[in-house]
């Protein structure tokens, strides 16, 4: 064989080894992320004394989840949370963190009319989703974080004031 075709089967078993350990690391940050996650349950039961109104703010993912991904559901929450610590404390308005990917949740990618990582709004009416909106301008409004939260909390207090 010569020097040249062993100089280049090196190169090529040294790139395959380092791309095997990326993948492996890759995998383990994968499996980690899923186990941190918080993964909400959300079938609602209807039950007697059950709020007459309220909203849940949903932020849906999945579990590979990058830097844009994991920003949009820490400003969602800021947003909420900042505005309406007083809904949030009563009931009124519920946060809940999904991974669409975990089973049993797979059901709010049709419900939802699901297609990435999204936040959505959903006026509940005695225990029963009656409306929903996805605010899929949060994609747009990533790098402009003053507009970003205002379009979340104009959009959930429109859905908390109008619906009361």
């Amino acid at each position: 064989m010569k020097a040249g075709s062993r100089r280049v089967l090196v190169a090529f078993a040294l790139t395959a080894t380092a791309l095997a350990g990326v993948a492996l690391l890759h995998s383990r940050s994968l499996a980690e992320t899923a186990r941190r996650d918080t993964t909400v349950e959300a079938p609602t039961v209807v039950t007697p004394g059950v709020r007459p109104h309220r909203v849940i703010a949903y932020y849906f993912h999945t579990t590979a989840r990058c830097v844009s991904c994991r920003a949009i559901e820490a400003n969602s929450r800021e947003a909420l949370e900042s505005a309406f610590a007083k809904e949030i404390k009563d009931g009124r308005l519920l946060w809940k963190v999904v991974n669409v990917e975990v089973k049993g949740n797979e059901h709010f990618v049709k419900d939802y009319a699901l297609y990435t990582k999204s936040l959505v709004l959903v006026n509940e009416v005695r225990g029963r989703p009656a409306e929903w909106k996805n605010l899929d301008k949060v994609w747009q409004l990533l790098q402009d974080k003053p507009k970003f939260l205002r379009y979340v909390q104009e959009a959930t207090r429109g859905y908390l004031t109008e619906r009361s």
